[in-house]
């Protein structure tokens, strides 16, 4: 009986770990929910540099549940993944990372500014190794060659 009791109480503890975890999960705090509200939308890309570092995309679509997609022209999602914002930063960090790049650990290191509806980005390429970053350090300035890309972006207005 005694070993029936403590291997229940094993696989009782076990079972709800998992949700333990996810309970504990932080969510954003309120100085992103803020920049959220701000970061959110459709936005097209007015410049990059270097040429062509979108390769197709033209529009950059971030929701507030911190996912975004790339689209072309007409719209199609080309890529799309996951990313973080930290607006007390200065200047202001802007990480992202496609599906695809995640299963690979490549990451992007970024940061932004944000002035009413235009958004200047500027990044790095890495991948995590041993949590260790393997790419050039998070820019500081919106210029080659400190950052591997730098964008211009307006933000689209929808129409009613």
């Amino acid at each position: 009986m005694r070993m029936n009791l403590a291997s229940t109480i094993f696989f009782l503890f076990i079972s709800i770990m998992p949700v333990q975890e996810l309970s504990a999960a932080d969510p954003p705090k309120q100085e992103v929910r803020q920049a959220l509200q701000q970061f959110a939308g459709t936005w097209k890309i007015i410049s990059t540099d270097p040429g062509g570092a979108t390769k197709e995309a033209t529009q950059l679509v971030f929701h507030k549940d911190l996912t975004y997609a790339a689209l072309d022209q007409n719209g199609k999602e080309l890529w799309s993944g996951t990313f973080d914002l930290d607006p007390t930063t200065k200047p202001k960090i802007w990480d992202h990372r496609s599906h695809a790049a995640r299963k690979e650990g490549g990451d992007v290191l970024g940061i932004y500014e944000l002035d009413g509806d235009r958004l200047k980005v500027a990044c790095v390429v890495g991948a995590w190794k041993s949590k260790e970053w393997t790419g050039k350090p998070r820019p500081t300035v919106f210029k080659l060659p400190e950052a591997d890309v730098v964008l211009q972006l307006q933000r689209k207005v929808v129409s009613p």
